[in-house]
């Protein structure tokens, strides 16, 4: 079953918390100082991989950051990007085209940049300009560098709230996490590993991921993705209570057409009770439609630590997905020639 790993990518997965406690260091070396009067809102640039670094941090410290942030994926920039614009631009790879093109046109209206990178294009724009330079290690896949694009991004958002989360709640972060981490590893698991009886569940299914809105909503996606490269397996997400407005609807379709689904819904214990009303009663209309619904739940106190530990779950399910479809969760063949195609074409 594992002989398709054939990059260890797994190691990938068990190293996840050394990117957290290695992530200040990379913040801190970057020496940047900012005023917090002198924003207004905050612009996150980049796609894929780094892009989902942004999206968490928004949900996370959504009741906490003093300004707006909006994630722009793509080639432009919105219009109200203005001197006080904090321009947070990632690219792990440094040379991803969409995101080399919103910060182009970014810069000629903020002096506000910080870039997030291991190298490539976007490094030597930066040190061109003399923006402020978050350098990160390379050689890992941007979707496993997660880590790495996050945190050094959260010490500094972390400087603009009002009661900036203490160091400890990181520390604490990370040991649950390689706690977790060992029992998602079969080989180090204390009886059955649960993402791998998971993955066991998704075999042959199309999953439809459901979070909640506001703190998990883009873990669903992180989901969605991790399926989708690590896996090559097609998924789908939306978010309660939203879709509680439209698509639990859309399961009164033809049994015939839903034979081949499964609903993965993302638990914390830090929703609000009426949330866990909406998810009972989503569930019993899925059950009576004859859905499985399998229910993953966060670990920690915080909000942040649920997320992580999800995110966690993503990697280890996609993981054991791929080995039971018997992929190389490295390769991503689709992308590399869509990619090669798309540089034929000026």
């Amino acid at each position: 079953m594992y002989s398709f790993d054939r990059s260890n990518f797994k190691l990938f997965l068990k190293k996840f918390p050394d990117q957290i406690t290695e992530s200040k260091k990379y913040f801190e070396n970057a020496k940047i100082r900012i005023r917090r009067e002198n924003i207004e809102n905050i612009l996150y640039l980049g796609m894929g991989g780094s892009a989902i670094a942004g999206d968490v941090l928004n949900d996370v410290l959504f009741d906490k950051l003093p300004v707006p942030m909006q994630v722009v994926r793509g080639y432009e920039c919105p219009a109200y990007c203005s001197k006080k614009t904090l321009v947070i631009v990632s690219s792990y790879s440094g040379n991803t085209e969409e995101t080399l093109s919103s910060i182009d046109k970014a810069r000629k209206k903020s002096n506000k940049i910080i870039a997030v990178t291991s190298g490539g294009e976007l490094s030597k724009m930066a040190k061109k300009n003399k923006w402020k330079l978050i350098i990160l290690p390379d050689g890992f896949p941007p979707r496993q560098a997660f880590g790495y694009l996050f945190f050094p991004v959260w010490h500094l958002l972390n400087r603009l709230i009002n009661n900036p989360v203490p160091d400890r709640i990181i520390e604490n972060l990370t040991i649950g996490l390689a706690s977790q981490i060992m029992r998602c590893d079969e080989n180090s698991a204390e009886g059955k590993s649960l993402p791998r009886e998971i993955a066991f569940k998704l075999h042959n299914k199309i999953p439809i991921i459901y979070s909640v809105e506001p703190y998990l909503k883009s873990v669903a996606y992180r989901w969605r993705t991790q399926l989708n490269e690590n896996a090559k397996s097609l998924a789908f997400h939306h978010l309660i209570p939203e879709m509680n407005h439209n698509e639990i609807v859309g399961w009164d379709i033809n049994e015939r057409l839903t034979k081949d689904l499964i609903v993965v819904i993302l638990k914390s214990d830090l929703y609000p009770a009426r949330i866990n009303t909406r998810i009972n009663l989503t569930k019993k209309i899925l059950n009576e439609k004859g859905i499985e619904v399998v229910e993953v739940y966060g670990r920690g106190n915080t909000i942040l630590e649920n997320t992580i530990s999800l995110i966690c779950m993503s990697d280890w399910v996609s993981y054991y997905l791929a080995m039971i479809y018997e992929k190389d969760p490295l390769t991503i063949l689709n992308i590399e020639y869509f990619k090669a195609e798309l540089k034929k074409i000026k």
